[in-house]
C-alpha cells in the first residue's frame, strides 16, 4: 500500500468528522428566522413575477388565435 492510497477506517472517519463539527460556526436562532424570511419573501415575489408574465403571454396568446 502507498502514502497515497491509506486504508479507510470507519472510526477515524467518524473521529475526524466529529472534530471538525465542532469548528462549525452555526448561525443563532434570529439569523436562521430571517433568512427563512427573505427566502420567502423572494420566493413569493417571484412567483408573482410568473404568474403575471404567464397571465400576459396568455392573453398575448389569445389575441393571436381569435384573428
Amino acid at each position: 500500500m502507498t502514502d497515497t492510497a491509506k486504508k479507510f477506517s470507519m472510526k477515524k472517519y467518524f473521529k475526524e468528522t466529529k472534530a471538525e463539527m465542532k469548528k462549525v460556526s452555526w448561525p443563532s436562532r434570529k439569523e436562521v428566522l430571517q433568512h427563512t424570511e427573505v427566502v420567502l419573501v423572494s420566493i413569493l415575489i417571484i412567483g408573482v413575477a410568473l404568474w403575471a408574465v404567464d397571465m400576459g403571454f396568455g392573453k398575448v396568446l389569445d389575441i393571436f388565435l381569435m384573428k
